[in-house]
């Protein structure tokens, strides 16, 4: 396993449509036995992201500036936990996307996820502008909006667009249908459907679940390309 700074939901509260959360943030050399540990203690754990420092930082280093990040979003700290608002949890994840290296646990074990390809490009650090799917062109201004037409443009035709639904995580959904929005952290509707999807994901993250959903109905994934900018 690789050195990460992780953030690890303990507990969490929903009043009237808002999520409460309770999320450690720490430092680990090796998330699984990490996991277990928070196990032990609560049924209501969940591993919300990864990163790994920079090849020039050290993981203490990192873990540091992941906490002076995650200051300015929490409503309240203590040591290393912080409680979030469902919303301040979203901007705080991807402050620090942009900073560090989002990864999951398949990339920690040196795998890549169903349907994704052993040589996707890397994204960190770039803005979508443009992309083309199944031969249409389509404008775009952040990773939410090119997973969520990409997904659109992949669901138009097909006869079953809640097989979709069985794409998803070891403890997490990635697309749900309406009415179990709430079970995603940072829910968006994909158009034409009844179908929510999640979108707080990384760059690369975002285009393997791209390339999931093409595998699940069939596609090449040479029908999809992207053109990005820095950001």
């Amino acid at each position: 396993m690789s050195d990460v700074v992780y953030a690890i939901r303990i507990s969490h509260l929903e009043y009237s449509g808002l999520k409460i959360m309770d999320i450690k943030i720490g430092k680990s050399t090796d998330i699984g036995n990490t996991l277990k540990q928070y196990n032990r203690s609560s049924r209501d754990t969940e591993l919300l992201d990864m990163w790994t420092p920079n090849p020039d930082k050290t993981l203490s280093t990192a873990e540091r500036g992941v906490h002076a990040v995650a200051e300015r979003y929490a409503y309240d700290k203590q040591s290393e936990k912080f409680v979030f608002l469902q919303g301040a949890y979203q901007e705080f994840a991807e402050t620090v996307n942009m900073l560090l290296r989002n990864v999951t646990r398949e990339d920690l074990d040196g795998g890549t996820e169903p349907g994704g390809s052993d040589d996707v490009d890397d994204y960190t650090g770039t803005t979508p502008s443009v992309i083309k799917i199944l031969g249409e062109t389509y404008d775009v201004d952040s990773w939410a909006d090119a997973l969520t037409v990409a997904v659109a443009a992949i669901l138009r035709d097909v006869e079953d667009p809640e097989r979709v639904t069985e794409i998803e995580g070891r403890t997490r959904s990635y697309f749900v249908e309406e009415g179990r929005q709430s079970d995603l952290f940072k829910p968006r509707r994909i158009p034409d459907t009844n179908l929510y999807l999640e979108t707080n994901f990384s760059a690369n993250d975002c285009v393997r679940k791209v390339e999931q959903v093409m595998a699940k109905y069939g596609y090449d994934r040479a029908e999809l390309e992207i053109f990005t900018e820095e950001a």
